[in-house]
């Protein structure tokens, strides 16, 4: 009987252990959910406004100039916050910290440096595998380098538009096999995706 007991006390210390222990990861990826979004939040800020103080200020004015300067320095601060956190706890999950949080870490990187983005973009493909991240986020992070690189994109996410307002993708390695890379990554053919930018596609593609 006595034996009974003790087994039943410890069954019920261990339930409450576990129950704390999960109590304090809830409240931790709480606050590092809010932490990124506020992250999130100051990387977009200034984005969302450059065009109108482009029409106000000029495109090319010392302004607009200093405009950028202050983006930049605040991109290099943001990019060390989620650095840390990514050496601490790894690339957050949408099933962790949510949608837009998860977004928050792609999107720092995004505008970080070339070092982090070859540094972080494995673990971001692995978290797109395991259907924790978006594929375009990866997508769009290697296509960027490598464009930035002068070397053709593999995904086809980088386009550009003239004057007239006409469409065209930046140059693509291996065009005919493009679908077959975006396929394995999860995202839309390269068709549909054209359509969705207003821009043609015409290289047929090899199965």
């Amino acid at each position: 009987m006595k034996k009974m007991i003790l087994l039943a006390v410890l069954g019920i210390l261990s339930n409450t252990l576990h129950s704390q222990i999960g109590q304090t990861k809830k409240k931790e990826l709480d606050s590092l959910r809010n932490e990124l979004e506020v992250l999130f939040m100051k990387d977009q800020t200034f984005r969302r406004i450059y065009i109108e103080a482009e029409k106000k200020l000029g495109e090319n004015s010392n302004e607009m100039e200093y405009f950028w300067e202050v983006v930049e320095s605040q991109d290099k601060v943001l990019e060390i916050q989620v650095i840390k956190i990514i050496e601490k706890y790894g690339w957050l999950g949408i099933s962790q910290v949510g949608k837009l949080a998860n977004t928050a870490i792609w999107a720092v990187l995004q505008h970080g440096s070339v070092e982090s983005k070859e540094k972080y973009s494995p673990l971001l493909k692995e978290s797109v595998l395991k259907k924790e991240s978006q594929p375009m986020h990866y997508a769009r992070l290697v296509d960027r380098m490598l464009i930035n690189a002068d070397d053709p994109q593999i995904y086809g996410t980088q386009y550009k538009y003239d004057s007239k307002g006409k469409g065209t993708f930046f140059t693509v390695e291996q065009p005919e096999y493009i679908n077959q890379r975006r396929r394995k990554l999860g995202l839309k053919t390269i068709q549909k995706f054209a359509k969705q930018v207003g821009i043609e596609w015409n290289v047929p593609q090899k199965k």
